[in-house]
């Protein structure tokens, strides 16, 4: 709906008043629109709501008011210009509740951190157990690799199945090492920055809301 079609709805609306109170009506909305301007049309029409709700405000208007030269005094229903009134918040009994709640609160928060302590704690205990793999499964594999090689020459069945041995624990172990480097330096990291931008959106929306 456009402004044309808004003052047409509502001139017709208005055809069972006085032509006095009728022109006035219209003159003040299209005096309205112009102070405006075209380019809040839409936010004026918004503002006021539908033509036969802005009629109806005007017929209430003109059945309580006392004289003519009073209801010229007195503005329309929904014009932007009137303030919000503020509505008197209860603070004390806010403050009241908070105490109340403070308890509850508590026991959420510190379960919550609790738990985030948790999770980071295992994470650290997957590094570390990782590592200690890494390194058992290396020690191991060069310590069969130098038996296997000292075997060869009495038994050279047993030395390369110990070489071979060596050889698979050697290759869990740089495995077990490129994980450790990857979770260590790269996705260790990121989850502290994920928790610590958690952190930063509760605490900034606390103090927003505060």
């Amino acid at each position: 709906m456009n402004r044309v079609e808004f003052m047409k709805q509502l001139e017709q609306l208005l055809q069972d008043i006085s032509e006095n109170d009728r022109l006035d009506a219209i003159g003040y909305y299209n005096d309205y629109f112009d102070e405006a301007g075209l380019e809040n049309e839409a936010q004026v029409i918004r503002e006021l709501g539908s033509p036969g709700r802005v009629a109806a405000t005007i017929k209430a208007d003109l059945g309580t008011e006392e004289n003519e030269e009073t209801r010229h005094a007195e503005a329309p229903l929904q014009t932007p210009e009137e303030p919000n009134k503020k509505r008197n918040i209860p603070w004390a009994l806010i403050i009241v509740l908070l105490v109340f709640a403070s308890p509850v609160l508590a026991g959420v928060i510190g379960g919550a951190f609790g738990a985030l302590a948790g999770v980071v704690a295992a994470i650290f205990g997957i590094i570390v157990a990782l590592a200690a793999c890494s390194v058992a499964f290396l020690v191991s594999g060069a310590v069969c690799i130098v038996v296997g090689i000292v075997r060869l020459g009495m038994s050279p069945v047993e030395g390369l199945i110990l070489i071979g041995i060596g050889s698979l624990l050697l290759t869990f172990g740089m495995l077990l090492l490129v994980l450790f480097v990857w979770c260590a330096f790269k996705w260790l990291p990121a989850l502290f920055r994920g928790i610590v931008n958690l952190i930063q959106k509760i605490f900034h929306r606390e103090r927003k809301e505060a």
